[in-house]
């Protein structure tokens, strides 16, 4: 049985999702609502389409388990299942489960970046994550070290592209991949629930560059002349927050970095601030969407 462990409070900003902050929600949601978390995310035919993808008799890690929604249809195909999720809050709903008490069932309160390098699996499962745009890279880069087989991801299918993006550089990389759109079953009149399974098998994968590089090849960059004509900065948020990608570069000269740094941070908060962050590099300047944060 692997021990529990505590994760640390530092988040890294490669994450490019406020994985605090959704950490901290998870807790508020856990103690606040009867339901299970995620709940209107999960239907029954995502649920087939998952398990689908799962071998039978595998030893399992389930990434941001939460009250267990989908704990319990794992369990019943793995040969060990093991449950990882950062909010205690969470975790106290899951653990009183009748799945607890199974043997094969163990649990881990952290992140997949605290797992000590010699854990293995054979499937790793992250079903609906906080983390998005190279965040989501991220994750799966980190979990394929603990995986020798597959990891299946459940994603937002809505419009942001994540799932585009996460496919095409998991490809470049190596990653076998694969992705099913998978729509709910609704009576009529009832607009359908949406998802995305995103299948990598990892036994081809390749270390050799790091995903922040995937990420800037498939960011699309876009310099502005000098000095920024006027309202540019609010006309490139406005454009950013109604389109679908999912991160931009912006580069000026070098005598208006700053500036244009300072303006593009205003106009965020003034137009996006719970949906975009910006944030300076080497290559310029970052606009990156975040999750949007829903209880």
């Amino acid at each position: 049985m692997i021990d529990h462990r505590h994760t640390t409070a530092v988040v890294p900003p490669e994450f490019e999702a406020p994985v605090e902050s959704a950490r901290e929600r998870r807790e508020r949601l856990a103690d606040r609502y009867d339901y299970e978390f995620a709940q209107d995310r999960i239907f029954p035919e995502l649920m087939t389409a998952l398990l689908a993808e799962i071998p039978d008799g595998a030893e399992m890690l389930e990434v941001g388990a939460a009250t267990g929604k989908t704990t319990a249809p794992l369990l019943a195909k793995a040969k060990k299942l093991t449950a990882m999720e950062p909010s205690a809050a969470m975790l106290r709903r899951l653990l009183p489960r009748d799945v607890a008490a199974n043997k094969r069932f163990h649990t881990i309160r952290g992140m997949v970046e605290d797992l000590k390098p010699n854990v293995m699996f054979d499937v790793g499962v992250v079903a609906f994550t906080p983390r998005r745009g190279v965040g989501l890279l991220h994750l799966l880069v980190a979990l394929a070290l603990h995986v020798r087989h597959r990891v299946v991801m459940l994603l937002d299918d809505d419009g942001s592209l994540d799932c585009a993006y996460l496919a095409r550089a998991a490809s470049s990389q190596g990653f076998d991949v694969r992705v099913h759109l998978v729509k709910e079953d609704s009576p009529s009149g009832v607009t359908p629930r949406r998802a995305a399974v995103f299948v990598a098998d990892v036994e081809k994968s390749s270390r050799d560059f790091e995903p922040d590089e995937i990420w800037e090849f498939e960011t699309r960059t876009l310099d502005l002349p000098y000095p920024a004509p006027r309202g540019a900065t609010t006309r490139l948020i406005r454009y950013f927050l109604n389109g679908g990608e999912r991160a931009l570069v912006v580069r000026t000269d070098d005598r208006g970095m700053d500036r244009l740094y300072g303006n593009l941070r205003t106009a965020v908060h003034r137009l996006g601030r719970e949906e975009v962050t910006v944030r300076r590099t080497e290559e310029g300047i970052q606009i990156v969407r975040l999750p949007k944060a829903t209880d």
